[in-house]
């Protein structure tokens, strides 16, 4: 009985191991294991800030709704240079087909250049999706930046297949385009705009416009305490 005692004693921890490495692998080979897995993190992320109203110390997260959203949230921060790497963890063909539009679309403009990566390790921003009908937004990008300097050190976009997909909402290809359009807006650092824009809060009506361009390029023409400042005006 001892002995049957010991070799669980011994086994016990190696499942847990190797069901911990499976996990671990699948998070990182298998997009559709790594969008479920994202869309819980998310989810619980949200619910443990809703109970206890806490940000961490040394990053704020700058979050940005879109499509049924009317806060015209700043964007308050932006990269070091004009360019940043997207790690794409999308199944979904209709979404990722359009992410990489929207990609080409902004770095068809010359203002900003969204570099791809298949290494997750080497991207500034992790895309995926989200399955969410509860919070209003086609979209959702967070942005963790460094106070101390303005910039971006990383970024989450998300995709929401609970409104995107679903035809009861009535989303066009063109739409779903400008949808992750407009979340690579926040991306770069653009927030909300009232005017004829890819940034309008609705966040779907329209295409990259000369003004988001425009915004971009003085975006980064001044410095990031500058542009953290101004947004907040």
């Amino acid at each position: 009985m001892s002995a049957i005692r010991f070799l669980r004693f011994l086994i016990t921890p190696l499942v847990y191991f190797a069901l911990f490495a499976a996990g671990i692998w699948a998070y990182q080979n298998n997009a559709t294991f790594h969008e479920r897995t994202d869309t819980v993190v998310l989810n619980l992320e949200n619910y443990v800030r809703e109970l206890t109203g806490q940000e961490t110390s040394t990053t704020t997260q700058k979050e940005h709704q879109s499509h049924t959203s009317t806060i015209n949230e700043g964007g308050g921060g932006r990269w070091v240079k004009t360019s940043a790497t997207l790690y794409i963890a999308i199944q979904n063909p209709t979404l990722k087909s359009a992410m990489q539009d929207a990609v080409s679309q902004w770095n068809g403009t010359g203002a900003f250049t969204f570099n791809i990566t298949t290494d997750k390790k080497k991207a500034d921003v992790i895309v995926s999706t989200m399955d969410n009908s509860s919070n209003q937004a086609a979209g959702l990008t967070q942005m963790s930046l460094d106070e101390a300097t303005g910039y971006f050190v990383s970024g989450k976009l998300y995709l929401n297949r609970a409104y995107l997909l679903n035809p009861t909402y009535g989303y066009s290809y063109q739409r779903i385009v400008n949808t992750a359009e407009h979340e690579l807006g926040h991306v770069i650092g653009l927030g909300h705009s009232d005017e004829v824009s890819v940034m309008q809060s609705a966040g779907s009506n329209y295409s990259i416009q000369p003004v988001d361009v425009q915004n971009v390029q003085k975006l980064y023409s001044q410095s990031a305490s500058a542009s953290s400042t101004s947004s907040t005006n």
